[in-house]
């Protein structure tokens, strides 16, 4: 009895280190179990961090095409080569053999590798078919790396509009910036271990983030009618040698701009070459007095507000005089009714027209029409313009006002303005954007047209039809007409203002802005010369 209670406190204290030795043994494995399958990833990367580098891995930028799927802006394969120095049997050998494909000397790839060590790029952008020949080589430690450099195969059509994208892929310019984010895409991450701890043999490259391509954009540009308005434009610049030219074409009844051509212009390819002034989109950017085209819509006022009708006339003795200051005809008109007013585009006419019409009510429609604020189409710096309200006008103004002076203005608000005349007096918003689509679905974002308000009852719009059509027929516009359509519009020759006051005698912006066929038109034209 005596001995069995002397072995209990033994063999409590065995059981009890049994206890502790099993529960930490448990411990272990547990923590084992964790490191070895839980954290395995983790823990490996760490035990070989000095080894491993991080690879970017490129994304493709989405492209940007016409409105019948032509090619404006792509992305196109090249290829970057790199000599990894762990694999490398023989520097100089390898070098030779190199040099038979890329444009570098045996030399100048040795010198480019020179005393470094592990990853080292040696060429970059190569073509495809080149990459091929380096690949059949075979070289060890030679390894091959795809990547996209951004290519324009219509080199400078819409050069202005498109735009262009810089060193890190980054949309500086035009459409390329302005869609940036829809375009860019998410660039990939990869590991590549340069030296393996636990086996022998070459490299591995490890994907853990796959890049996303960005979105491509459809715009409304139709590549004919861009190449069309270019070239004229061009011929336009070498018979008489203005400072720049500019042209627009847009469908009046959906909003699309179906071409915008500004000369001189550049190779998207070559951007780093071109002038800054040579890139400005200058048909959003550049404001310009209009002159006579401006006088339909004194006449759309008058017409609104019931000042005058189609039969009231108006006596012309080649100039029209308001407050003592007098307003030069190019003629003595004699009697003209409104047809013949804007056919013979009469400062007279437009003077008395302007003393018919109180202030608020020409500013109010101006203000309609859109001028005085950016037409929002989808350019980078559109200007507002100038237009100033009746508070700082002068007892003049509503006449300057009426033949295009004291306001400002850009061709795609003219445009803009224009096309409501043409589509039955409706202002809508000018676009160049259509579609949105995936890279990898077939899913797309269609945009459609867009109304701001409601500027012209349609008898008023028809009627200021029929008068751009006697323009052209038989007015100052008659160079306008075409054999097979009819065509309205307004011609303007328009004097530079003069930054110290009044204007230049030998500084004009010659415009001509038109609609076809006249009647029930489908395109509205804006042309204009700067300083020819």
């Amino acid at each position: 009895m005596m001995q069995r209670r002397s072995m209990h406190p033994r063999i409590m204290r065995i059981i009890t280190l049994l206890g502790i030795f099993s529960a930490l043994l448990l411990l272990f494995v547990f923590r084992l179990v964790h490191l070895q399958i839980l954290q395995h990833d983790e823990w490996a990367l760490r035990s070989t961090k000095n080894h491993v580098s991080k690879r970017v891995l490129d994304m493709k930028r989405g492209n940007i095409y016409d409105r019948n799927g032509q090619e404006l802006a792509i992305s196109v394969d090249t290829w970057s080569v790199f000599i990894f120095t762990r694999e490398i049997k023989s520097l100089p050998e390898a070098a030779n053999l190199l040099s038979t494909v890329l444009p570098m000397s045996r030399e100048e790839i040795i010198s480019k590798v020179g005393d470094r060590s592990g990853y080292i790029m040696i060429y970059k952008d190569l073509e495809p078919n080149l990459a091929m020949k380096i690949q059949r080589l075979g070289i060890p430690g030679v390894n091959l790396e795809s990547h996209y450099r951004r290519y324009y195969p219509q080199k400078q059509l819409a050069a202005n509009l498109i735009g262009f994208i810089g060193g890190e892929k980054k949309g500086l310019e035009g459409l390329e910036m302005l869609f940036d984010k829809t375009l860019r895409g998410y660039p990939g991450l990869a590991v590549q271990e340069d030296i393996s701890l636990s086996e022998s043999g070459p490299a591995k490259m490890r994907v853990v983030t796959p890049p996303m391509g960005g979105s491509n954009i459809h715009i409304s540009i139709d590549n004919y009618i861009q190449h069309t308005l270019e070239s004229e434009l061009a011929i336009l610049m070498k018979n008489y040698d203005p400072i720049d030219a500019t042209a627009i074409v847009m469908d009046p009844h959906t909003g699309e701009i179906l071409g915008l051509a500004c000369l001189p212009s550049y190779d998207i390819n070559n951007f780093g070459e071109a002038k800054p002034e040579h890139r400005r989109n200058r048909s959003a950017t550049d404001i310009f007095e209009p002159g006579s085209c401006m006088k339909i819509f004194a006449v759309a006022s008058a017409l609104e507000n019931k000042k005058a009708d189609r039969g009231t006339r108006f006596y012309c003795r080649g100039f029209g005089e308001i407050n003592g200051r007098r307003v030069r005809c190019h003629g003595a008109h004699g009697l003209v009714d409104m047809d013949k007013a804007i056919a013979e585009s009469c400062n007279a006419a437009m003077v008395q027209i302007s003393q018919m019409i109180e202030p608020a009510m020409l500013y109010r429609t101006y203000k309609n029409f859109g001028f005085g604020d950016p037409t929002g189409v989808e350019v980078i710096a559109e200007s507002n313009g100038i237009f100033k309200p009746p508070s700082r006008w002068s007892g003049f103004s509503a006449t300057s006002l009426s033949i295009g002076q004291e306001l400002a203005v850009t061709g795609l608000q003219l445009v803009q303005a224009y096309s409501a005349v043409a589509n039955g007096g409706t202002l809508i918003k000018p676009r160049l954007l259509r579609r949105i689509s995936s890279p990898d679905t077939e899913l797309s974002q269609e945009f459609s047209r867009e109304d701001i308000r409601r500027v012209l009852p349609e008898e008023n719009a028809r009627w200021l039809r029929r008068m751009l059509m006697g323009v052209v027929e038989g007015g100052t516009g008659s160079m306008a007409m075409l054999e097979n359509y009819t065509v309205g519009g307004k011609t303007s020759t328009a004097q530079k203002a003069n930054p110290k006051g009044g204007y230049f005698n030998d500084k004009v912006v010659v415009s001509f802005i038109g609609m076809a066929p006249a009647l029930d038109p489908k395109i509205v034209l804006f042309v204009a010369c700067n300083e020819p």
